[in-house]
Parts: C-alpha cells; structure tokens; sequence
C-alpha cells in the first residue's frame, strides 16, 4: 500500500481515538479468558504502533511486526522518543519466523489487516501466530470477518493534527467473488499546511464469513472463545460495529 509509505499521514488519519480504552478492552480479556500470565504481547500489522504507550503504562512489553520499513521506522523512533524498551520486527504476516519474534502470551490484529490471500494461507498465518504463543495465549482479531454481507464496504472520515489535514476514503473491490478476494483501497488526501496530495493503494486480500472464520479456527491450533462488539465484553454481537473475535491457544 503507498499509503504505508507515509506513515506521518497514515498515522493522523487511522489515529486512535481512545487507546486507553481499547487496551483496557484486551486488559478485561487477559483477566478473563487467557490460561497464562501476560508480560510480553505482539502487534501484528502494527504500524506506527499507536498502542504502544498505553501498553507500557499498564505494565506489558510491547513487540509490533509489520511488513513496512517506513512504518517501523517511524513506531521505534516513537519508542525511543518515549523512553519506553519495546521490540519491533519486519517481517510478513503470511512467513514470520516465530524465533525472531520471542516468547508473548497475547497477540493481537486491528482493523481486517490480515492480509492473505486464500483460507490455507491463513491457516498457515495461525500456525505461526500459535508457535509464537503458548498453551493458553490468547489472539484477538478486529474486523476480520464480514458480518454485513451486502454493502458498507465504504468509509471516509477527515482528522487534523499539527496543521495537517488528512481525508481517508476507503472501499473493497472484488477481486474474485469464487475466492472470495479483494481489493482494499484507501486513499488520502492530505493538505500539508496548503500543499495538496492525494496518496492511493491497493492492496489484494481476503474476506471471510462468519461460519467459514470458525471452520478455519476449528482446523487450527486454536479454540474459539467468543466474538465481542465495539471494545466490550458485555456488548452483544450485532451485524454492525467492530467485531472481535477472541481465540486461545490450545
């Protein structure tokens, strides 16, 4: 994705709103359902590694891989400007090698960005995220599975910072409706303190419904825990909203 090639813009228009509440949202989760202390959880996909700070205050060390050598530059100068010991590997979702990556007991993927391109290369994704995790880690994923079958595949939203202005539009296009592939697209256009551009990308990936998502999980080293809404653990699964779906190692 070119987008990923400008991280400082990436990083205004998927800005996180309330991280103090998401990580407390996956802190509820550790209590509850992992079988394991947590000291150590992994990003994947991490980006500019917006949760990094707030996993530091409540006490876990933070490891962020991601496939961009713009993003990752940009999460550990953030470390760094933090003060804050943390880990960051460049590496591919699809082939990481678990020993690169260290022991943690959480591992967590935000926003759909599992990017594979058929059901046995997200298996394959699983058995990697499951060498990296022991009996009774937890992996949660957000808004991998499409819940809503027809239509809301477009967003768009403005954010400001600093005197930058950043409009993010994102749509899927299908690829290929027998693979059940798309195209993610995003485009931002971003006014630089009055200079003006518009950066687009397109990434293929794959999209997965609920009971197939579930299949997968059953063939994996992984049992499902439950599927949660919007950040809390009381709130019942509705067809819109973000939807998590908490697994455990086995």
């Amino acid at each position: 994705m070119d987008a990923y090639r400008y991280p400082e813009y990436f990083d205004i228009a998927f800005a996180v709103e309330d991280a103090a509440r998401e990580v407390g949202f996956f802190d509820a989760a550790i209590r509850r359902f992992s079988g394991v202390p947590v000291r150590r959880v992994l990003e994947i996909a991490c980006g500019t590694a917006p949760y990094l700070e707030e996993w530091h205050r409540r006490g876990y060390r933070y490891c962020g891989l991601d496939l961009s050598p713009a993003m990752l530059d940009n999460a550990r100068a953030k470390a760094s400007r933090l003060g804050i010991v943390s880990d960051f590997v460049a590496a591919d979702m699809r082939d990481f090698d678990p020993g690169k990556i260290g022991a943690a007991e959480l591992a967590y993927v935000l926003l759909g960005s599992i990017y594979v391109g058929s059901n046995r290369e997200f298996l394959e994704h699983l058995d990697h995220v499951a060498d990296v995790l022991p009996p009774g880690g937890l992996y949660l994923l957000d808004s991998v599975v499409w819940f809503q079958l027809f239509g809301g595949r477009r967003r768009a939203w403005t954010r400001q910072r600093g005197g930058i202005t950043v409009r993010m539009s994102y749509r899927a296009e299908i690829i290929d409706a027998i693979a059940q592939t798309y195209y993610e697209c995003v485009t931002l256009d971003v006014d630089d303190h009055g200079a003006a551009q518009r950066i687009e990308g397109r990434v293929p990936t794959k999209f997965f419904f609920p009971q197939e998502f579930l299949c997968l999980v059953e063939a994996s080293r992984f049992e499902f825990v439950g599927w949660f809404n919007d950040f809390d653990l009381t709130a019942p699964v509705t067809p819109q909203g973000r939807h998590i779906a908490i697994l455990r190692r086995r």
